[in-house]
């Protein structure tokens, strides 16, 4: 089993690595190349969901989250609570 492992991972990384570079390093590089900075990409990003969530609350007044990502929500979500004062994370359950 161990093998069929080591194998299909080797074919893996062939298949995701291009002249010694990722797929990630290929982007940033093609985005470098035109001039997108992340800055601009995430201001892109943000404009978007912003656009989605105004036309679902012009629609129904209901708004749905679209493309969540899991860790950063969950990242916040322990930093608010680990700097909010009022929430006592230590505080046991009797």
């Amino acid at each position: 089993m161990s093998e069929l492992l080591k194998r299909a991972e080797k074919v893996l990384k062939e298949c995701f690595i291009y002249k010694g570079k990722t797929l990630a390093q290929w982007d940033k590089k093609c985005d470098k190349r035109d001039g997108i900075t992340d800055h601009q990409k995430l201001k892109a990003e943000k404009l978007r969901r912003v656009g989605l969530y105004r036309e679902q609350m012009q629609s129904n007044d209901k708004i749905e989250y679209v493309d969540i990502d899991e860790h950063k929500l969950y990242t916040n979500q322990m930093n608010f609570a680990k700097y909010c004062p009022q929430i006592n994370l230590e505080e046991e359950d009797e």
